[in-house]
């Protein structure tokens, strides 16, 4: 590893609050379904990096998870059985939370460097958005902050949800697109581009920087 200053951390497989796929995390069709994403598109962008890798599962799918992942040094595997909470770094780490179904841009953790150390959390309202089917590509910009984030002084990422983030914390918001999201209709942000919202098509070619073939 390059350093342990800092961490990226994904709820993999934790017990969602909503009743009817709070049983996904233990169901071994979707845990199949999530790793092929999480193989596709979060290994190549994040195993790039040089940073450890914390993937939060529930009791029922830890092992399970634990030993589909085992070949990547990078990637440990800790049990977490509430959606908010649970796991925090240290004092001196800075935290990145990221979906394990996304992918992250070559330029992330330097920016984080280089950024103003006076904030706790730091993001952007700004990203792209894939459609692998149709092998278009998105930029997007909103008005809350994105599912990105990095919080100083190893703070529990998950404490908030994203779009809160500016109510609890002082937070950076950085500039430029760092967070591809991968359209694939598991959830709610990966929906595709509806005319109602600040969509642009943009070249594929912007998928090189974060470790995604088109």
């Amino acid at each position: 590893m390059k350093t342990t200053h800092h961490v990226i951390v994904s709820r993999f497989s934790v017990p969602r609050l909503d009743a009817a796929t709070a049983g996904r995390h233990a169901d071994r069709d979707w845990l199949d379904s999530r790793l092929a994403l999480f193989r596709r598109f979060f290994v190549p962008s994040v195993g790039r990096l040089g940073v450890p890798v914390i993937l939060l599962c529930s009791a029922e799918s830890v092992d399970y998870v634990a030993t589909a992942t085992r070949e990547l040094v990078w990637a440990t595997v800790e049990e977490q059985n509430d959606w908010y909470g649970g796991w925090h770094g240290s004092p001196e780490q800075i935290v990145t939370r990221l979906d394990t179904d996304d992918a992250v841009h070559e330029g992330w953790i330097d920016a984080l460097e280089a950024a103003p150390a006076d904030y706790e959390v730091y993001c952007t309202t700004r990203f792209l958005r894939y459609h692998p089917p149709s092998r278009r590509l998105y930029s997007r910009s909103r008005w809350v902050p994105s599912p990105l984030a990095a919080f100083r002084r190893g703070r529990n990422p998950y404490a908030h949800d994203h779009s809160e983030l500016e109510t609890h914390y002082r937070v950076k918001l950085l500039p430029e697109r760092y967070l591809l999201q991968v359209v694939h209709g598991g959830n709610v942000s990966s929906r595709l581009p509806s005319w109602r919202h600040f969509w642009h098509r943009i070249p594929r070619r912007r998928l090189a920087p974060f470790g995604v073939e088109a």
